[in-house]
């Protein structure tokens, strides 16, 4: 159980109306459970401000990137607060996001921002601050997930505990599927004062368990050489024979527990001794102990000749099973992800180094590395998968993506939203995803990686009590919300009455106007579609009911899509309302 110490009225509720609202919520808290996550809720600043005004997304096309490999579905970077950014994005990505990975501050004192003040780690409301400051953006996170969607999120040992009761407030138990736990300096921070701590986490929360599929890493066939073997049907590697694990000993299964022999100038495994150069194989453990086999004599005798092997070791013959390291129909295989990830290029200081060698000097501290976040998305994500991260920091995210889509040649596309704090948005991250997707670094060039870049900012619009004025101004700035919820990075043309856009495979047409003339506009907008195109149009309507039929039907062969009720409807939603009570806290 989580729960933030407040609770919400409209502004026409009435003192009896609020007094009651405090009756039910006391007996709430008698009868609720005695076990779980209880915080003071901080009024943010950012949140307050979302009250009055909507967000919206302003294009700066000034700043976008065209890469050197461009592409229809472009990636987008977003300058401005994330709750804001999150909001916007519920219009446009609600329930579409297939992977979300997050580096959130990890509070250690200094380092976490909030209403403009960095917090201290002695401050009493440090941990209610950050907590407020999760939860908000955790919740809006988890609307924004696919059905079959996942979030990542890295952290510490400091807000480790916390941030697990949160995710499993916001996810459910069952969702909260792993922590990893990742080394990320091999040889620890000396100068913590106890032990020198050489790990990070990351926590893994699935929209539904159930739905969730991950994927794992292809077999590292650099480590498997000495137990290469090869035939008609490609490389095999070895695994033992041996059952591990539970009932894995001699008295757990004693039928399992039999000699095998080898013959070792015939190079062949035997049920029984032939010859006295037979030698007797058992499964022992190293440590003496007596085991079992994983299969039954018949089996052994069917996969004898096809499956196995025998690699002579000091303390004699060991059978292994024989797998192949890629599949009947030439699939590489996999191995599921652990829950503790070791690997030399996880070292933090490699992350640093990159970033030298793109950006020139220091650009920022503690960036992650490409090279683990890159597996994060490769075991997360599909060719298609459209990733988020609302921390974005310097960018990794979306290299990483970027990188493996030039390794698979898949599709994938990253949305990033980082605030401008210390100018890194426009002189770190933006620099650096510009070398990444030209291949123009600072010590040199490099071969470029697919893919373009679409830049925005958060702008508002004033949250008006008539619908049909809140209609007409969110209107103004639908062209841009509909790019990105359609991926459709290619502008074609774009007036007051009609912009064409160009996605992949699809051609996307909106119609912002309060009075158009249709039948003009659809024959302009025909003229531009590209040849196997996917058609969509958005038209606007005063109607909360869709597109009214005699207006769909003057654009034959067009999927009629109703604007901007549904993206109004979404960011009305999850507005903030007016407190009942507002707790302040110094933060200084």
């Amino acid at each position: 159980m989580a729960r933030r110490e407040t609770e919400t009225t409209s502004d026409t509720s009435t003192p009896e109306e609020k007094l009651e609202l405090l009756r039910k919520r006391l007996t709430e808290l008698e009868r609720g459970q005695q076990l779980g996550l209880v915080w003071r809720d901080i009024p943010e600043d950012v949140e307050t401000l979302l009250r009055d005004e909507l967000p919206v997304l302003i294009p700066e096309p000034e700043l976008d990137i065209e890469g050197k490999i461009p592409s229809d579905k472009k990636h987008v970077l977003i300058e401005g607060d994330n709750l804001h950014a999150l909001h916007v994005l519920q219009a446009t990505h609600r329930g579409a996001i297939d992977v979300i990975y997050i580096d959130p501050p990890y509070n250690r004192g200094g380092d976490f921002r909030y209403n403009d003040k960095l917090i201290d780690k002695e401050n009493p409301w440090r941990h209610s601050a950050w907590l407020s400051f999760m939860e908000k953006r955790l919740r809006l996170a988890h609307e924004l997930l696919a059905p079959t969607g996942v979030l990542l999120a890295s952290i510490d040992g400091i807000e480790l505990a916390r941030l697990l009761l949160l995710c499993t407030s916001v996810f459910g138990e069952r969702n909260v599927v792993a922590t990893l736990a990742v080394v990320n300096n091999l040889k620890g921070r000396s100068d913590d004062k106890h032990i020198a701590t050489a790990h990070e986490y990351a926590i893994v929360c699935a929209k539904d368990e159930a739905l969730l599929s991950l994927g794992g890493f292809g077999l590292d066939e650099e480590k498997t050489d000495e137990y290469k073997y090869s035939d008609d049907k490609g490389p095999w590697k070895p695994v033992g024979l041996q059952k591990t694990g539970k009932s894995s000993l001699r008295e757990d299964r004693p039928n399992l527990f039999y000699p095998i022999y080898w013959n070792e100038k015939a190079g062949s495994l035997l049920l029984a001794r032939t010859s006295k150069g037979d030698k007797e194989i058992l499964p022992i453990f190293e440590d003496g102990r007596e085991g079992n086999w994983r299969w039954g004599k018949e089996t052994f005798i069917e996969k004898a000749d096809t499956e196995l092997v025998v690699k002579a070791q000091k303390r004699g013959p060991v059978i292994y099973v024989k797998m192949r390291l890629h599949g009947e129909d030439g699939e590489e295989r996999t191995l599921k992800a652990k829950s503790i990830w070791i690997d030399p290029r996880y070292d933090s200081g490699s992350a640093t180094r990159l970033l030298k060698d793109m950006l020139g000097g220091k650009a920022f501290d503690n960036p992650k590395p490409l090279e683990y976040i890159k597996d994060l998305l490769t075991i997360s994500t599909g060719p298609d998968s459209t990733v988020l991260d609302f921390f974005a920091g310097t960018g990794t995210t979306l290299h990483a993506v970027a990188a493996l889509n030039s390794v698979d040649g898949a599709n994938r596309c990253c949305i990033l939203v980082t605030n401008n704090e210390n100018g890194i948005c426009r002189s770190v991250t933006l620099p650096r995803l510009k070398a990444a997707l030209t291949g123009i670094w600072s010590n040199g060039k490099h071969d470029p990686l697919p893919g373009s870049l679409s830049f925005y900012r958060t702008g508002f619009v004033k949250r008006y009590k008539s619908p049909d004025r809140m209609r007409t101004e969110i209107a103004k700035y639908t062209v841009d919300l509909i790019a990105i919820k359609e991926g459709a990075g290619r502008t074609v043309s774009r007036t007051s009455e009609l912009s064409l856009l160009h996605g992949f495979e699809k051609t996307i047409a909106v119609v912002p106007g309060l009075d158009p003339d249709h039948r003009k506009l659809s024959a302009k907008a025909n003229k531009k579609v590209r040849e196997g195109d996917h058609r969509v149009v958005y038209l606007f309507t005063w109607s909360d009911q869709g597109v009214e039929d005699e207006i769909a039907a003057l654009w034959p062969g067009w999927e009629t899509c109703p604007l901007p009720s549904e993206m109004l409807a979404a960011l009305r939603r999850v507005a903030p309302q007016p407190q009942l009570f507002e707790y302040e806290a110094e933060v200084e």
